[in-house]
């Protein structure tokens, strides 16, 4: 039995400005999870019950370019609840940084997620020398002067394959769990078989 077995993961990620909206990250790294046969649950947005990338954009666009703003609102509302929610329940997010586009949600997702001190995995090309500097008072403590180290140091990972590492390297224990790590199912399980 692993270390992270029934942790639940939230993916998020710019989807509103990216050409395949967000889905082939999460895909990919669903798969390598999957591969790495760790036993942990990975709430996609791109992929929501009854829908198949999650927020439909045509409509959306459709819907702002006709004006019609309030079935717009509703429409984000749900979608938007869905996503918080998800962030909400989740014991750690993988969170994909993009600083070229706008990525409100992402911005959501990761301070409500801050705000819970829940583990967070920032996927950012070229590390922290591209990380958006807001974001340095968010990632992990450095402690280092040194920027190779601070690197090892900080929860700042430069692809999908690095996170899944770090995921195997939490599971067999190599790695240990800092303090943020809360596993909600876990606990749940163990006070159940407490009281058997």
């Amino acid at each position: 039995m692993g270390v992270l077995d029934e942790a639940i993961g939230y993916l998020s990620g710019p989807m509103e400005f990216v050409r395949d909206h967000g889905v082939e990250w999460r895909r990919k790294f669903i798969q390598l999870v999957r591969e790495a046969e760790l036993d942990i649950d990975l709430l996609d947005p791109t992929n929501k019950p009854g829908e198949s990338i999650g927020e439909d954009p045509s409509h959306q666009i459709k819907l702002q370019e006709e004006g019609r703003f309030k079935e717009l609102q509703a429409y984000v509302h749900d979608y938007r609840h869905f996503d918080l929610r998800a962030t909400d329940i989740c014991d750690f997010l993988i969170v994909v940084v993009d600083p070229s586009i706008p990525q409100w949600g992402t911005a959501n997702e990761t301070y409500l997620g801050e705000s819970q001190k829940k583990p967070t995995f920032f996927i950012v090309e070229n590390g922290l020398y591209n990380l958006p500097r807001w974001l340095f008072d968010v990632i992990d403590r450095i402690s280092s002067s040194n920027p190779v180290v601070a690197q090892q140091e900080a929860n700042v990972y430069e692809s999908v394959e690095d996170v899944v590492n770090e995921l195997v390297m939490l599971n067999n224990g190599t790695k240990k769990l800092s303090k943020e790590w809360i596993l909600v199912r876990k606990l749940l399980r163990m006070m159940r078989d407490s009281e058997s």
